[in-house]
């Protein structure tokens, strides 16, 4: 589908919401694909429909590589499913990454909690909360599970299950940036179900886009080529007995939990952002300046409001 640009588009998200370029934009290529689990933007203001279309297929084609149901060749399906595969290069990468946000969040992210993910996920629509013994147990067989990899060759070690969609779609961005920059295509946005993004350029002096908070109404940041990672219980959470329970399964305790409402982080690299976006909901202001150092900026939100923002983050 292509069209002409409306004098200001605003999409509204769950997290985010932001105006993005004026009239002066040429045309504008949009792609619509269902992939990791949600649906998938990709609006490009320069280049060719077919370029809209390939990067389709790619998230596609990535997102298969990591579906749990999946016994796509090479895949994080098969690997649960038989133990060992020959992987795709997809999957090698995701492996890889998922060490640095281990290594980066000191233990506080895991990709083997599959099991423990889908059992509360199971018991939290029945309005039910997973018993001590249960998260005990699902939480040690996690933490007895690993990989192992020799060449090109990945062998799971252990009964818990892998399951890396904290991350898959941050590296298909990663990935889509490089592409992007072959192009030589700078005006886009790929939104990657609103709670990841790859910002461009919008057409202003400046370039920058405006992106409002939903979670903190009043502020906003601006941005462009860069890559935004929310991570929020706004919309999931589930209430049960006066306690409250998220999605986000905190890989220390075992436990559904999020110690805030929302956390934002953007930087240069989507994949690391996923995944510790999603460890920042169960740590602190101290672990966020850390991750500071490494060129990364962002924000934590409580449902009282601001709890920290990186210096110069938030307008």
């Amino acid at each position: 589908m292509s069209r002409k640009p409306k004098s200001f588009f605003l999409f509204f998200l769950p997290i985010l919401s932001m105006g993005l370029f004026s009239c002066s934009s040429p045309i504008h290529h949009l792609e619509y694909v269902y992939a990791y689990g949600t649906t998938w933007e990709i609006h490009l203001y320069e280049g060719e429909k077919a370029d809209a279309e390939n990067l389709a297929s790619f998230v596609s084609s990535s997102s298969r590589v990591l579906d749990l149901d999946s016994r796509v060749e090479g895949g994080i399906g098969l690997l649960n499913q038989v133990g060992q595969v020959k992987a795709d290069p997809f999957l090698l990468d995701a492996i890889h990454l998922a060490s640095e946000v281990e290594e980066l969040s000191k233990g506080s992210f895991s990709i083997s909690l599959a099991k423990l993910t889908s059992s509360w996920l199971t018991s939290l629509e029945k309005g039910e909360a997973l018993s001590e013994e249960v998260v005990s147990s699902l939480l040690e067989e996690a933490k007895q599970t690993h990989l192992k990899i020799e060449g090109d060759v990945i062998y799971k070690i252990g009964d818990g299950q892998i399951d890396l969609g904290a991350i898959g779609k941050g590296l298909c961005l990663d990935k889509i940036k490089i592409k992007l920059d072959e192009l030589g295509i700078k005006k886009y946005l790929i939104n990657a179900g609103s709670s990841s993004l790859l910002i461009g350029e919008n057409s202003s002096s400046s370039g920058e886009v405006k992106v409002n908070l939903d979670d903190l109404k009043g502020k906003y940041f601006q941005a462009k080529n860069i890559a935004v990672s929310c991570s929020s219980i706004s919309r999931q959470k589930y209430e049960i007995g006066g306690e409250v329970y998220s999605h986000i399964i905190d890989a220390n305790t075992g436990l559904a939990s999020a110690r805030h409402q929302a956390a934002i982080l953007v930087g240069d690299k989507a994949g690391l952002l996923d995944g510790l976006s999603t460890c920042l909901m169960n740590l602190g202001e101290s672990e966020l300046k850390e991750f500071e150092k490494g060129g990364i900026k962002g924000a934590l939100i409580d449902k009282e409001g601001l709890v920290y923002a990186s210096e110069g983050f938030l307008l």
